[in-house]
């Protein structure tokens, strides 16, 4: 009994092993091995509920459901709501390949032979309703999964690489071209790079930031005062849906680099300005930045 367990452990190790490791590459998530190997371990333990009849109602369709969500979410470590269920729908569909396969492997040439001559019946081992059912779930799944992942790659074409230089300090984060951004200075015409605020923190004075994260906000005025010398900070009036105008602070950065898709040389942009957003810009953080499409088009090469 010990040699079958485990090789009975062995293999699920291995499937499962294979099952997350896909699941991570599909999706792009780009965990380390750690990761998987923590999730394969927990995933190969719950198998073990087989042999003990005392634990056999674990074994139910909700727990299964509830054992699936924990292994995928301590695997991945999911930022998102949205991003969770596109890992977990992956990982289920993943599973479904692996387990079709398996059983196909597994199946010897005289039960296939007496398949193929109806010498056993399909419906005596799933009901028409079973079937009609796991066929709509899985057109269901991967309509959504490869949507979403087709979706997810044509932004992958839009985010960039970019580099922010003050004052001897850098900052390198990812940034959405936005046709949609069209925010400039007005007293300069300058672009207005959107960048979330905490990314930024390193290169900014301290009052800056604590500006930001006081409940009690302080006067602008007296930040400007303040700040007048050591980090001249720039008023940008804005406009958007639900809200008629606001203000975003801003600075004039040393340089900004960013390294475009098929370029082989880094670009400079020079007429731009540093807009503060204290706040997430990607629910899934893909990027933290949006530059307006205007300003790499005016790019100047270094």
């Amino acid at each position: 009994m010990y040699i079958i367990l485990e090789y009975y452990l062995l293999e699920n190790f291995i499937i499962n092993f294979l099952v997350l490791y896909s699941t991570n590459k599909i999706t792009k998530s780009k965990v380390k091995i750690k990761s998987i190997v923590i999730g394969t371990i927990i995933s190969t333990a719950y198998s073990i509920i087989v042999f003990l009849p005392s634990l056999l109602f674990l074994s139910s369709f909700l727990f299964k459901i509830l054992v699936s969500m924990v292994i995928v979410y301590i695997t991945f470590k999911s930022r998102s709501i949205k991003t969770f269920f596109y890992q977990w729908f992956c990982f289920y569909i993943v599973s479904f390949v692996f387990a079709g396969a398996i059983i196909s492997l597994s199946s010897n040439f005289s039960s296939i032979s007496k398949f193929l001559f109806s010498e056993v019946n399909v419906l005596e081992i799933f009901s028409i309703r079973h079937i009609l059912l796991g066929i709509i779930l899985a057109i269901f799944i991967t309509l959504i999964v490869f949507n979403y992942n087709h979706k997810k790659k044509q932004m992958e074409r839009f985010i960039i690489d970019d580099k922010i230089i003050y004052k001897d300090k850098e900052i390198i984060l990812k940034a959405l071209i936005d046709t949609g951004n069209t925010l400039k200075d007005p007293l300069s015409n300058r672009s207005v790079f959107v960048v979330e605020l905490s990314v930024l923190s390193s290169l900014l004075p301290k009052e800056l930031v604590e500006y930001y994260n006081s409940k009690v906000k302080l006067n602008i005025e007296d930040l400007l005062i303040n700040l007048k010398d050591e980090f001249p900070i720039l008023l940008v009036p804005f406009k958007s849906i639900g809200n008629e105008s606001g203000i975003i602070l801003g600075f004039k950065p040393d340089h900004v680099i960013i390294k475009l898709p098929d370029e082989n040389n880094d670009l400079e942009l020079n007429r731009i300005i540093i807009g503060l957003y204290d706040g997430h810009l990607s629910s899934e953080n893909d990027f933290s930045g949006l530059l307006d499409y205007d300003s790499i088009v005016q790019k100047e090469e270094i």
